[in-house]
């Protein structure tokens, strides 16, 4: 009797966890919509996919830069961005939206890389290189 109690419980325990883990995994890309300019602002189109309808401050947009000209160390400039929307409905049921960076303080020869991030940790497919022209 306490074993079947037991198998019981443990059976309806992975029923309430299989939903969870067959959500999948948000994926997404990030692609800039022009050259990276020094001192100009740069439009980034984020695609989410399995994330639709978003979640306001779910997600932020990071962009960091290396004044070098390399991706070493830390990087000499950071910034995020709350991925607030509006979104809109994209390809095979994607979230697509755009956010503009602030390149003012990137010099011309900088690198950079701009990522979607969710709660600390970067979306898979999302890190986008770039050079500041």
């Amino acid at each position: 009797m306490r074993r079947t109690g037991l198998v019981a419980g443990l059976a309806a325990g992975l029923l309430l966890i299989a939903p969870a883990a067959s959500a999948g995994q948000v994926s997404g890309t990030t692609t800039l919509d022009g050259a990276a300019s020094a001192g100009q602002p740069l439009t980034v189109v984020v695609t989410l996919k399995g994330a639709y309808p978003v979640v306001a401050y779910d997600y932020s947009l990071e962009n960091r830069c290396w004044f070098k000209g390399r991706f070493a160390g830390p990087g000499d400039s950071s910034e995020s961005y709350p991925l607030l929307g509006p979104w809109f409905l994209g390809p095979g049921g994607s979230a697509l939206s755009t956010q503009v960076v602030d390149l003012t303080p990137v010099p011309t020869g900088s690198v950079c890389k701009v990522s979607v991030l969710r709660g600390g940790v970067t979306v898979k497919g999302t890190t986008t290189p770039y050079s500041v022209n």
